[in-house]
């Protein structure tokens, strides 16, 4: 079991028209680009060890670092400026193809969309995603990590930016906290009033109103 979180930067922008009824269509949506994959251990004496923590040299044009959202900033992904060790995009893609070979079992918050855009597949059974457990399909709202950190684990992460060792650590923590929960048989109960709470705040948690 291992905890994983991506952080992506844009390689080209959208592409919109305006229609003659002023409403915006989409032409081409933004590419996306791996920057940033953190792997770390989920159990054993070392859980929540970082063991994986590759940034990724890109031969492409970067057009949006995305720092609010990714925590990737101008320099980190050129080798005669950033001062992380990186690696080649087939380098770390190797990596997390032989995890998955192996049977690891990925924790973390969003990983459709992470494995998406990294173009791995991941079978469903070795996928725990913790926007999936904590989520009412009747609610449509799925939460943030940030507000289940806030009301879980009464923890504040991403104040300035997102850190995607930091990312999986949380999701790590949530998932054990949804297992301590089922146990004591309190999850539902918890799980609404997570929404609760949410929909009282804007789904933005008090301590730093976002």
């Amino acid at each position: 079991m291992c905890a994983i979180d991506a952080e992506f930067v844009a390689l080209n922008k959208e592409e919109t028209e305006i229609r003659s009824d002023g409403t915006k269509s989409l032409i081409r949506p933004p590419r996306m680009g791996l920057a940033r994959v953190s792997v770390l251990r989920g159990s054993g004496p070392k859980e929540i060890t970082p063991f994986i923590d590759d940034y990724i040299s890109s031969s492409e044009m970067i057009v949006d670092y995305l720092t609010e959202y990714s925590g990737i900033k101008a320099g980190d992904l050129d080798p005669a400026l950033s001062r992380h060790m990186l690696v080649p995009l087939k380098a770390s893609y190797k990596k997390l193809r032989l995890l998955v070979d192996m049977g690891c079992i990925f924790i973390g918050h969003g990983l459709a969309n992470d494995f998406r855009i990294i173009n791995i597949y991941v079978p469903p059974e070795q996928i725990i995603d913790t926007v999936q457990i904590f989520f009412i399909k009747s609610r449509q709202r799925k939460i943030s990590l940030r507000f289940l950190a806030w009301y879980l684990l009464k923890q504040d992460i991403q104040v300035e930016t997102h850190d995607s060792i930091e990312d999986a650590r949380t999701a790590l923590l949530i998932y054990k906290e949804y297992l301590k929960l089922k146990k004591e048989g309190r999850f539902e109960e918890v799980l609404e009033d997570i929404y609760k709470e949410g929909a009282q705040l804007n789904w933005k948690s008090p301590s730093n109103n976002n």
